[in-house]
């Protein structure tokens, strides 16, 4: 699934960040659910979903986004709010992932790979505070630090129900359907 990037800038310019967590939270606990009913091409890669419960959240119109900030996309700037909006989707679907385990329980390799999955967490944590401030925005790098915080208590108290919960795949069908005017993570072509 990928979420619209445009559909969260506010009419001040702003991004809603309460709003794409909200959306990031909907979207994991829909993936989540389609696992148990989804079919796979081969019963390896089913016994590897039902054991892992890999999801794929990611996002479309990232180039759309920066230009309508009057960032380039080839710029500091530009990369700051990519990498902070990111780590933002990514932190708050590892947390949403460890709030279901909670109420559902782990992914079955969870236990066996607790501790390297947690290290993993850990690091994408002290990554998220390495995030350019200044350059980024106060807003947007405390709601990165949020996510990743949240991330790491929640697994560590409940574990997480998935082993992958994003990817930033190429959106060039579906980001024409989603009404893009840049797909995936790419800059505007024209």
């Amino acid at each position: 699934a990928s979420l619209n990037l445009m559909q969260f800038r506010l009419p001040d310019g702003q991004v809603d960040l309460p709003g794409l967590r909200h959306a990031v939270d909907l979207l994991i606990l829909a993936q989540e659910i389609l696992v148990g009913f989804a079919s796979y091409p081969t019963e390896r890669i089913a016994e590897n979903s039902r054991k892992y419960r890999p999801l794929g959240l990611g996002y479309a119109n990232l180039g759309a986004l920066l230009m309508s900030l009057g960032l380039a996309y080839d710029s500091d700037e530009g990369r700051a709010v990519a990498a902070a909006l990111t780590a933002l989707m990514t932190g708050e679907a590892y947390a949403q992932s460890a709030r279901i385990s909670e109420a559902l329980g782990a992914f079955e390799g969870f236990e066996r790979n607790r501790e390297p999955m947690l290290g993993v967490m850990r690091l994408h944590q002290q990554a998220a505070t390495k995030l350019p401030r200044e350059t980024c925005g106060e807003v947007l790098w405390k709601a990165a630090q949020t996510a990743w915080q949240d991330a790491v208590r929640l697994g560590e108290q409940h574990g997480f129900r998935n082993a992958q919960v994003t990817v930033l795949a190429p959106t060039g069908t579906i980001g024409l359907l989603m009404d893009c005017d840049t797909t995936g993570i790419e800059p505007d072509f024209a």
